[in-house]
Formats: C-alpha cells, structure tokens, sequence
C-alpha cells in the first residue's frame, strides 16, 4: 500500500470517528447504513451528486432518503460541502478531506462539468478586500462558468 493511500484511509476514519462524536453528541443514532453513507461520500473523488453516492450503495439496499439525510448531517458536522453551482439543476458534493483550502469552480454552462481549481493569488486578493472593508471573511464561493474544452470543441 503506498503512503498516499495509508494517509487517506487514516483521514476517513479519522473523519468517520468524528461522524460518530457529532452524531451522538447531537442525540442521532450511530448506524451503520450511515457509517456506510458517511465512508463513501467521504472517499468519493471530486463532485458527486446524492444520485451518484446512493447508485453507489444501491446494492446494499440503502434508501435515496437515507443518503439526502446523511449527506446534511455529513454538511453540518463540516465533513462534505454542499455546493450549488451556477448553471446546472441540484446541489452537488465534495468531501472537505484534503480541500480544508479554498478552491473555486469552473462550470460548463452546456454539459454542468465543475473543474476545480485553487489559486493562492485570489485567495489573498479576497482577503486583502475583506479586511479593507472590516469584514471578517468566513467562506468564498467562487465560480467561473462558460464553456469547457469539450463542449467547445464540439460546438465547432
């Protein structure tokens, strides 16, 4: 096993122990279909749709309630982000594993394909522009839509 996956199996379970912390702490039960939910969302690569994430676990009988429920106690314990992209129909999610950091969002305004992308300059601009007004700057949502290089292409 490379070091890379050691690291990430170690940062779900970390996340997975602290599910359960949040889940008790706030009288939930501890099960395991949400245990189950919660592993896959938080090992899934990029942006995934509930759709996507209950398709996932469709043979282990998981209801699609079940995952919409379980994707907003994953949101509110800070484990998954609930992104609403412009241009495109329903929230997508990312796992917050690994992207503690800033990063925006490049949407197809044709086919609804999000590239993400970081960039430590608007990252300090946005900053730089909070402070000057007194604001005290929690989160940043930033988005660029147009077209991608497929659609482009395809359009030619």
């Amino acid at each position: 096993m490379r070091l890379k996956e050691k690291h990430e199996i170690t940062e779900v379970a970390e996340a997975l122990s602290h599910f359960e912390g949040f889940l008790r702490r706030r009288g939930f039960k501890v099960t395991r279909t949400r245990l189950l939910i919660a592993e896959r969302a938080l090992s899934m690569p990029g942006h995934f749709s509930a759709i996507e994430l209950w398709g996932a676990l469709r043979d282990r009988g998981t209801s699609v309630a079940t995952v919409y429920r379980t994707l907003d106690l994953l949101a509110e314990a800070g484990l998954v982000r609930r992104c609403t992209l412009a241009g495109t129909s329903g929230a997508i999610y990312e796992s917050c594993l690994g992207r503690r950091r800033p990063h925006g969002h490049l949407v197809c305004r044709n086919c609804g394909r999000a590239i993400e992308f970081k960039s430590q300059g608007l990252e300090t601009e946005l900053q730089r522009i909070a402070e000057a007004q007194s604001f005290c700057l929690e989160e940043a949502v930033i988005q660029g839509i147009g077209l991608c290089s497929r659609c482009r292409k395809a359009l030619s």
